[in-house]
């Protein structure tokens, strides 16, 4: 996501219930290193040059209900 010199990169997390905990907590350290790798893969192919970078986790909880409960975390890591 872009937001003038902003760009925000996002990991979106589903579950259907919370037998394995929130969603935004299976964001773990190692998956975050990767993220970042990605991240700076994409920076580096595009040239990109940004003034502010930003990684924000969103957590959608589905239940099995048919409610959907949404948690988005800015500047997660």
């Amino acid at each position: 996501m872009r937001r003038g010199a902003l760009l925000v990169f996002v990991e979106v997390k589903l579950r259907r219930g919370l037998g394995f905990g929130e969603p935004v907590e299976s964001v773990t350290a190692r998956k975050r290193r990767k993220i970042r790798r990605v991240a700076e893969h994409y920076l580096v192919r595009e040239g990109a040059e940004f003034e502010e970078l930003r990684f924000d986790v969103v957590g959608v909880l589905a239940g099995r209900d048919g409610r959907i409960r949404v948690r988005h975390v800015e500047g997660a890591f």
